[in-house]
């Protein structure tokens, strides 16, 4: 069974797939530790083989594999559900291609017009010379509502996603670190 935090995720990111303010660095005193006390690590990828970017991962966070959906999660050691855990960062494989990051954004506005949900931030970002997407995806109302942070970039004809998801009041709380770790994102030279 899919965790609830996960198949939120999911149901949003695959409408946006389906058809195909700016966010900067966290503010000085953001949480998640000094730049210098990360490391950049490349994570590991499907069939074996690594992602083709590398991520900072914080001092005191660790990479684990789900048991029970496919991809990897970045974030705090102490985390013992990394899928229901807000503070994670969840790293999978996307079937959406990333070969045109104008036409995803487009394709991304025109599903978000339907009123369910809506993507207050979406723009194309140029991370290390590589061209992604990068959306903020708000739905759901009351218990049931979720504000999710994903970068998409380019592997072959699919793409990789870097997501984060959380309850409103979390996901405000946790930006500056969502924002830090996902847009460290650089290709592998």
């Amino acid at each position: 069974m899919i965790p609830y935090r996960l198949l939120a995720m999911s149901s949003t990111l695959l409408l946006a797939a389906a058809l195909a303010g700016q966010a900067g660095p966290p503010p000085a005193g953001a949480p998640g530790g000094a730049a210098a006390a990360a490391h950049r690590e490349r994570l590991p990828g499907p069939d074996g083989k690594p992602f083709p970017y590398t991520i900072e991962v914080p001092a005191g966070w660790q990479v684990l594999f789900s048991k029970t959906v496919p991809g990897v999660f970045v974030g705090p050691a102490s985390a013992l559900e990394p899928e229901n855990d807000v503070r994670m960062i969840y790293v999978r494989v996307s079937p959406a291609t990333m070969l045109d990051p104008e036409a995803v954004v487009a394709a991304i506005k025109k599903s978000a017009a339907d009123g369910t949900w809506s993507a207050p931030l979406l723009e194309v970002r140029e991370l290390g010379g590589v061209r992604g997407v990068l959306v903020r995806m708000d739905s759901g109302s009351g218990a049931a509502a979720r504000s999710t942070l994903v970068l998409k970039m380019p592997l072959g004809q699919a793409s990789v996603d870097f997501m984060a998801s959380a309850p409103p009041a979390d996901f405000e709380r946790l930006l500056p670190v969502y924002q830090r770790v996902i847009l460290s994102v650089l290709p592998v030279k």
